[in-house]
């Protein structure tokens, strides 16, 4: 764990079971704690799996003005309030397709992000759900239309239930086996695929590049498993208190859960009561 000392000069938040809450909102506290470290120079951000225009309303939010966001699991770093993409990695083009196709032809609900569209395999209940709590436009495209992409995908999401996907889930794994791709579940009903390249952590250490500020001087908050990496990478990671047990022992130190006011509480403990230089 990170000494007592150290002073936290960027702090990377996830944003969904981390800055905001079960009822789709960010608290008071987090407002207030993420002013506080303004007033003392400190950059908040967000590393998300969301889409730019998505991440954008909490971004705003929570006053965060100027500076790099972290979205689609670490592919895209954004300049903010412009969302100017600064970093972009797309999945490799053949990898893409036989991920898809496999997932559409086993009837799975597919998501697949092209630029800054969204487009869905069928029309269905958790797709509108997903379109309406993330803020975006969506297109349901049939299932060869789907594969046409001007450019290869920025990521791929397969929702289901969490027993279905954990059980499909090795055998995507060998399907996608020959190309740089790697899968994971950001929450429990999604599975997503992206480049073996992205990760939250190598977008957040593209953030603090960009800030001219040294991993040692990173915290970062997250709950689940897409935000292992970037709990390991920072000088120091904090998990949230409803995180499963594998986060939670990746991290240096565990707060309170999501709806419990977690994530202030980590800015408050770990960031706020530090003197900072």
């Amino acid at each position: 764990m990170a000494g007592s000392s150290t002073a936290y000069t960027l702090v990377a938040l996830d944003l969904d079971g981390t800055a905001v809450r079960s009822d789709g909102d960010v608290s008071e506290r987090l407002k207030e704690a993420v002013k506080e470290c303004q007033r003392r120079h400190i950059t908040v951000m967000l590393a998300t799996g969301r889409m730019v225009q998505s991440a954008v309303p909490y971004w705003q939010a929570l006053g965060l003005g100027e500076g790099p966001l972290v979205a689609y699991q670490g592919a895209v770093v954004a300049m903010m309030p412009e969302a100017r993409i600064v970093e972009k990695t797309t999945l490799p083009q053949a990898g893409a397709l036989a991920a898809v196709r496999w997932a559409i032809e086993r009837g799975l609900l597919t998501q697949v992000y092209v630029g800054q569209e969204l487009w869905i395999s069928r029309e269905d209940p958790r797709a509108r759900h997903y379109i309406e709590v993330n803020h975006i436009p969506g297109w349901v495209r049939g299932a060869h239309e789907i594969m046409d992409w001007p450019e290869p995908p920025i990521k791929v999401l397969l929702q289901d239930e969490g027993a279905v996907l954990d059980a499909i889930r090795g055998e995507l794994e060998q399907v996608v086996a020959p190309y740089p791709i790697r899968v994971f579940k950001s929450q429990t009903d999604y599975l997503e695929i992206v480049h073996d390249a992205v990760g939250k952590a190598k977008g957040v250490a593209e953030a603090a590049r960009l800030l001219g500020i040294e991993r040692q001087h990173v915290l970062t908050v997250g709950d689940a498993e897409n935000d292992l990496d970037m709990l390991e990478w920072a000088g120091m990671g904090v998990a949230m208190g409803q995180a499963p047990d594998v986060v939670k022992r990746a991290a240096d130190a565990v707060t309170a859960a999501v709806d419990e006011d977690g994530a202030a509480l980590a800015l408050e403990r770990f960031v706020l009561q530090m003197p900072v230089g």
